[in-house]
């Protein structure tokens, strides 16, 4: 099940239910989800569930359920197991064993970036964190320079994408849903030029503007109507359009002006 990924008021009530009444959480860090357990003021046992011992806790916890009867909850450290944490290994043993599996909705970085940086969440492609190896981190930069999805990824730094994306905009999402919650947008240069004067800390979340290729037939009337049509104002359909298609907004309120 998902944890907050911030704000430890992000917690459904279903959720919460699902923590009291379990026999034991298995969970990334117990520090962490500690606090969590005592802000709410639940005592169930915790015990680690980690990459490093995901595989042997995941016998562990199928043989719990399967042969004591006993009812376990999985948690990441914030977000959803399983997506960019521990967990896919336990799922897909817990499949082949016929295990019974409830995954709970919840706080996801991901996508509260998506929709928050207002690039277009019609499809998307989530890659993850970015590779340590020079070699794959060219390739997972080369995907997103050619492609024509909005992209997230988690911890990069806007000086290794602009080398790849030249004039792309970026939205860059720090310490999501936390006190010290920031946004910028732009482009590469523009968000560098922003950051330069700041440090850079906390956990962030980058989502990339899909490319816009230079022979696309683009349609500027037909999209604003399409967005009016479905109870859209004309002044944020002109946002949507230009920040969708990068142009320049006032070229898009001209055309409005022709509805």
């Amino acid at each position: 099940m998902p944890t907050p990924i911030g704000n430890l008021e992000d917690m459904t009530l279903r959720s919460l239910d699902v923590l009291k009444n379990v026999d034991i959480i298995y969970c990334e860090d117990t520090r962490n989800t500690s606090k969590l357990l005592n802000y709410y003021d639940i005592k169930t046992p915790l015990v680690s569930y980690h990459k490093h011992n995901e595989q042997s806790r995941s016998e562990e916890i199928i043989d719990k359920i399967l042969l004591e009867n006993i009812n376990c909850a999985v948690v990441s450290d914030a977000g959803m197991p399983s997506i960019s944490d521990p967990g896919q290994i336990l799922l897909e043993k817990a499949i082949d064993r016929d295990v019974d599996i409830e995954v709970l909705p919840g706080a996801s970085a991901s996508i509260t970036a998506l929709v928050r940086s207002g690039f277009d969440s019609l499809q998307f492609m989530f890659l993850g964190f970015v590779p340590r190896k020079n070699a794959e981190k060219n390739k997972f930069y080369e995907q997103i320079k050619n492609a024509t999805m909005t992209t997230i990824i988690y911890e990069s730094t806007v000086e290794e994408l602009s080398k790849f994306l030249g004039s792309r905009k970026i939205c860059v999402l720090r310490e999501l849903t936390k006190i010290h919650e920031s946004v910028i947008k732009g482009t590469c240069a523009e968000v560098m030029e922003m950051l330069k004067n700041e440090t850079v800390k906390g956990e962030f979340v980058i989502v990339i503007d899909k490319l816009i290729e230079e022979d696309e037939d683009i349609d500027v009337k037909e999209k604003l109507t399409e967005l009016i049509d479905d109870g859209i104002s004309k002044k944020q359909a002109v946002k949507i359009v230009s920040d969708l298609y990068d142009l320049k907004k006032n070229d898009v309120y001209k055309v409005s002006l022709e509805l």
